[in-house]
């Protein structure tokens, strides 16, 4: 009786031990602390753009002229701007809009891109030529000159920011998919889909994505930090958001005039770009390190 109970619990053992992909994935992220810390604050911020503006001390357009420019205190915890306004409030309020703006513009970008990748790299020949001359094109001007480019065409405004960061950021992902798109498409289990007679778009998206989606993901975090540096950079010329819209680029530019006399002014809005971007490119670090099955602990 003994040695069947401790065969069945060693059974039980074998069970419960299985290692998924998934499970493996997380097994090794939680071993990077600085990602998990990353992910954290992240988390942090979609609370805060979801739910930050209802919890702000202050509205985000309130005026009190008796109170410009003042630093923080108990009553402004990062101090007020040059119309006496709440820059914690505002700072808050700044969340929602930037991370908007970064998630959408590459969201829209990784769709565009995977399609473009997907098709280019299984048709090859003139598809694929056209697509990569595009690419080519693109990658020929560096990210945030080509958003200027298009911001200036385009005009000023968040909507036209979202385009012209999509835009810059559909070729890294084409270019990521069709890559992976060659290293499967001669692959048995493909080859075996269309003998069974399975659609061009079946293998497309039922048997390549998959392949490519971890890199898809590490590439989305990381160019999510760099989406919403460059909204604030264009911000901060003058190109995106417009006054008195809360954006951290914008603050950022509001308080270039005052940097001498209440550094505060841009310290908490370049503190808050600098941050996130940060968090993301760090998430986005983890993500590669947990996701590549070549890297064992």
């Amino acid at each position: 009786m003994i040695g069947k109970k401790k065969a069945a619990s060693g059974q039980l053992n074998e069970k419960t031990d299985i290692k998924t992909p998934i499970s493996e994935m997380i097994r090794k992220f939680k071993k990077q602390k600085n990602s998990v810390i990353a992910l954290v604050f992240i988390l942090f911020l979609v609370l805060l753009a979801l739910f930050g503006e209802s919890l702000a001390p202050f509205k985000i357009n309130e005026y009190d002229y008796s109170a410009i420019l003042q630093g923080p205190s108990g009553a402004h915890w990062f101090g007020t701007d040059e119309f006496g306004r709440d820059l914690f409030s505002r700072i808050i309020s700044g969340t929602k809009i930037s991370l908007a703006v970064g998630l959408s513009a590459v969201s829209v970008g990784a769709v565009c891109g995977t399609v473009l990748g997907l098709l280019g790299g299984y048709y090859r020949g003139i598809v694929d030529a056209v697509i990569m001359r595009i690419c080519d094109t693109l990658f020929a001007f560096p990210g945030i000159i080509l958003a200027i480019a298009i911001v200036a065409i385009l005009g000023s405004g968040i909507g036209n920011v979202v385009i012209a960061v999509s835009v810059f950021s559909t070729p890294t992902f084409a270019r990521l998919v069709r890559s992976r798109t060659l290293a499967l498409k001669n692959s048995v289990f493909v080859q075996a889909a269309k003998n069974l007679g399975a659609s061009d778009a079946r293998i497309l998206f039922r048997h390549i994505l998959p392949g490519a989606v971890p890199e898809i993901i590490v590439q989305f975090t990381m160019s999510v930090g760099s989406s919403i540096l460059t909204a604030s950079s264009l911000s901060f010329l003058g190109m995106g958001a417009q006054p008195p819209t809360p954006e951290w680029g914008l603050l950022l530019a509001n308080g270039r005039n005052y940097m001498m006399t209440s550094m505060h002014c841009t310290v908490f809005p370049g503190l808050a770009i600098f941050l996130t971007v940060l968090s993301f490119n760090i998430l986005g670090d983890g993500l590669r390190d947990a996701l590549d099955p070549k890297l064992t602990d």
